[in-house]
């Protein structure tokens, strides 16, 4: 069921399931709480999981504008406001900015980090994308973009109806809410944020994801001092959608051992705490 808190002059549009310890999920791009229906499943016999809607997406409201900052700053403030002191926060692609974010700027609240397809920053990329995507939908609906958008991301091995999710949810938005969000999150830079992550972090990465592809969560995972890294086979940039069941026994397991262990290197990328 979708529910509704009003955040920092915001309506933002949730969902919540089970008890236990409780986990933070931030969607990616253009979709919304959908994204994770698979994962609220899988955790919330054990954990007490929370899904919102960011700013301009689903049902939520965009009336002060999209930041990353912003952004964070509604996630933390739904778990507050929800009674959660201290939880875990896992973040998709764009919702790893924000993730990463509470994680350094309240590290004495986060539990545990994991970034699924996530970035640093664009750098250079970014301008010409957002160029780029304002010229494109000043001539193509909202309809029209999201199925392009959910063909491009998707991979073709994937479930039907995880593409036709991906197109409708970005369907649902207006392109002003789009183009106000891919101009904040492809000019932002989280770089200076990293060291300042204390949370044991997981770094995702599917193996067939072209916009943040391993070697970057190679180096995001080396960037964090707390942090491994994990390849996901047959998955793409949306790996909760593509290998649903591989990503989410994955995030599961993080979660539950709620640690790094021994800090021992191994081959997926994994290194001790510097």
């Amino acid at each position: 069921m979708l529910e509704f808190l009003d955040i920092n002059g915001e309506r933002i549009a949730f969902r919540r399931a089970g008890q236990g310890p409780a986990v933070l999920l931030i969607h990616s791009l253009g979709l919304d709480c959908g994204l994770w229906t698979r994962t609220l499943e899988a955790l919330s016999d054990r954990f007490a999981v929370v899904a919102l809607d960011c700013r301009g997406h689903g049902a939520s409201s965009n009336r002060g504008g999209f930041t990353v900052e912003a952004v964070a700053s509604d996630a933390r403030t739904l778990m507050e406001t929800l009674g959660h002191a201290r939880f875990h926060v896992v973040g998709m692609s764009m919702g790893g900015l924000m993730a990463a974010r509470v994680a350094a700027k309240a590290p004495s609240s986060v539990l545990c980090l994991v970034l699924c397809g996530a970035y640093v920053s664009v750098g250079a990329a970014g301008p010409p994308r957002i160029a780029a995507t304002r010229a494109e939908l000043a001539n193509t609906s909202m309809a029209d973009f999201g199925r392009a958008y959910a063909d491009d991301t998707i991979l073709p091995t994937s479930d039907a109806a995880a593409r036709r999710f991906v197109a409708h949810a970005i369907a649902k938005m207006t392109a002003g809410d789009y183009l106000d969000t891919i101009e904040a999150i492809l000019t932002a830079d989280i770089t200076s944020l990293l060291p300042a992550i204390a949370a044991p972090t997981l770094v995702l990465t599917g193996s067939a994801d072209r916009r943040a592809p391993p070697e970057k969560g190679r180096e995001l995972a080396h960037a964090v001092r707390n942090a491994r890294f994990e390849e996901l086979q047959g998955a793409g940039h949306l790996a909760v959608l593509d290998a649903p069941d591989i990503f989410n026994s994955h995030l599961r397991g993080f979660l539950t051992q709620g640690h790094l262990g021994d800090g021992a290197t191994r081959s997926t990328g994994r290194h001790p705490p510097r």
